[in-house]
């Protein structure tokens, strides 16, 4: 019930939806919309490397400006990444070259956006830690699976419907911040 929990749990489930469709939707983007079935792996390592470094350095880089400062920005680059790439994929700029570039990006951003709005849902939960991480962890899984699969199942061939729905969870993930705390964006 408590609104900011509340808040930064639906922004959170919106990005990770975000990450159950890449997940679900990975293979079919190299194997068919690129034809390069042969390079999934590399391919997958090569968008998840910078992720994993991006989640690693998120401690210090949160120490130096801030939890709020950092995922209010992350989500804000998340999105302004997201929307970069589906609307150069849309102007048929797409390539796999493009394709790993941008989403290493995206998923960067996503790692950095979800890590703190996970930290900002149980900010006032100090008293019911373990109820609240646990209904923020059904939320999300629950919520982020819905969301995933929608856009796994909107896969036509290319990948124009996974960018535009990885863009629509993190533009709504944006919006759920601004209207949860107007008065503390980048605080």
């Amino acid at each position: 019930k408590e609104p900011l929990s509340r808040g930064y749990t639906l922004a959170l489930t919106a990005t990770f939806g975000a990450l159950v469709a890449y997940i679900s939707s990975i293979q079919q983007i190299i194997a068919d919309a690129f034809g390069r079935p042969e390079i999934l792996g590399l391919a997958f390592g090569a968008i998840a490397a910078p992720m994993a470094l991006a989640s690693w350095t998120n401690a210090r880089v949160v120490g130096r400006f801030g939890l709020r400062r950092v995922g209010h920005c992350a989500t804000v680059a998340f999105a302004v990444v997201a929307i970069t790439h589906a609307v150069a994929v849309s102007a048929g700029l797409e390539s796999l070259l493009v394709f790993i570039i941008l989403q290493s990006l995206t998923m960067v951003c996503f790692s950095f956006a979800s890590s703190n709005l996970s930290t900002l849902a149980m900010d006032r939960m100090a008293e019911i830690a373990g109820t609240a991480s646990s209904v923020q962890g059904v939320v999300g899984t629950v919520g982020a699976a819905i969301i995933g699969y929608a856009i796994g199942q909107a896969f036509d061939g290319t990948v124009r419907p996974f960018l535009w729905g990885m863009t629509a969870c993190a533009i709504t993930a944006l919006i759920i911040i601004v209207r949860t705390e107007p008065r503390r964006l980048f605080a």
